[in-house]
């Protein structure tokens, strides 16, 4: 990956303070759950990244349809797509 990711570490904090006070975590507590917290929102940052570049992938192929395809093809699709 080239590009950089930066975090508004202003927005992050307050995200962070919001989201402790509201689960009551205790100071001593706080930086585990930073951690923790840090690593959810990197998590679902990365995953949504790699979700709007698959999509962009689907989208830019030229899509054949199911039914123009052969038997090895459908196979090779399908492949593709079950990733998980």
């Amino acid at each position: 990956m080239a590009d950089r990711t930066v975090i508004d570490s202003a927005a992050f904090a307050r995200g962070f303070a919001n989201a402790a006070t509201q689960a009551g975590i205790a100071t001593s507590q706080i930086t585990p759950a930073a951690k923790s917290y840090l690593l959810s929102y990197l998590t679902a940052f990365y995953l949504a990244n790699d979700f709007n570049q698959a999509e962009a992938q689907n989208f830019a192929m030229k899509t054949v349809k199911f039914k123009d395809m052969s038997f090895e093809q459908l196979l090779e699709r399908v492949s593709q797509l079950n990733k998980y």
